[in-house]
């Protein structure tokens, strides 16, 4: 193997990591950040590569003692993310050089799944409320708040595919009203179909952002105060004053709430409301997984968490008429 070799695989291995991350709608100062760490980590290896004398093929031992020359006892997580980004490279470069050994899962720290962030109904009108009170309310600027947080609680879509709306893919005249949402995860493209207080509020908005400005605000459906698309990273410090606005604060153990906590109770509502109306809630996860943009049924359990109303809702489906107490 030539010297030069495994500097040129690891450029095109970060090409590539930086090509996928680029794409990401949530791409920003961290990512950005973890990239340039992950390429010092990379360079290092190839470094200590070098000055071994460049031996061919590359062992798991190997690369187990340049994981093992910094290791930090008192930061195991720091360990483990070496790990897993070193495994990624040699798997690249096992795809060119078949005698690369890949470093094997040698630290795996167990987590738990943080419990996601439910809104209730009452919080999300409070959410709108704070919205409407931005400071800045003789401007677009609380209406394109108020109007982004209506429509991902009432769609259940990600922050990403909602700031990325272009005006033609809002289609409130169309029979039913819904969206057009392209160039999401999964490259799945999809209709998503709209309540009609949902498209009448995406109208209202429309014509106030024509007003505000006119052509000049180009093709993105959400604006900013200059009339540019928004961008998620001055977003999500916005949510968070909102959300201190609301009074809403996370319960023990649970995650603070973020954008895609809409996701999920998007979900948990439509459940409970499907098991309140009686219907066989496993045959319709493939309709709601279509509407969500996932793959399949599967990555919609995901998004399952146990809050009263869902257990209480399910409970009654099994319980038998006139009887008391819950499950019988």
């Amino acid at each position: 193997m030539r010297t030069g070799t495994l500097a040129d695989y690891l450029e095109d291995f970060l090409t590539l990591k930086r090509a996928v991350a680029e794409a990401d709608p949530h791409y920003g100062r961290k990512h950005r950040n973890q990239l340039n760490h992950n390429e010092r980590h990379l360079r290092s290896f190839v470094s200590y590569w070098q000055k071994n004398g460049c031996p061919w093929p590359i062992r798991a031992q190997f690369a187990l003692d340049w994981l093992g020359k910094d290791s930090d006892g008192h930061h195991p997580y720091r360990d483990v993310r070496r790990v897993r980004l070193m495994r990624a490279f040699l798997r690249q470069v096992r795809a060119f050089e078949p005698e690369t050994e890949v470093l094997g899962n040698v630290l795996r720290i167990v987590g738990r799944r943080h419990v996601p962030y439910i809104f209730s109904s009452q919080e999300i009108l409070r959410l709108m409320a704070a919205a409407r009170q931005d400071p800045r309310r003789h401007t677009l600027r609380p209406l394109t708040l108020y109007t982004l947080i209506g429509l991902l609680a009432s769609t259940g879509l990600r922050i990403g595919e909602a700031i990325r709306l272009k005006l033609e893919d809002v289609r409130w005249a169309a029979d039913p009203p819904a969206l057009l949402i392209t160039e999401t995860k999964f490259a799945k493209s999809r209709q998503v179909i709209l309540h009609p207080s949902t498209a009448d509020q995406l109208r209202a908005y429309a014509v106030a952002r024509e007003k505000a400005f006119g052509g000049r605000a180009g093709d993105s459906f959400f604006v900013n105060l200059f009339g540019l698309p928004l961008d998620y990273d001055s977003l999500f410090p916005t949510f968070r004053r909102l959300l201190r606005r609301a009074s809403i604060r996370p319960l023990p153990g649970a995650r603070m709430p973020c954008f895609h906590s809409f996701r999920h109770s998007f979900v948990v509502s439509r459940l409970t409301q499907w098991h309140r109306e009686g219907k066989i809630v496993q045959d319709l996860m493939t309709h709601l997984a279509v509407y969500l943009g996932h793959i399949g049924p599967e990555y919609s359990y995901w998004y399952l968490t146990a809050t009263p109303e869902l257990l209480d809702a399910a409970a009654a489906r099994f319980t038998p008429p006139g009887a008391e107490g819950g499950l019988q």
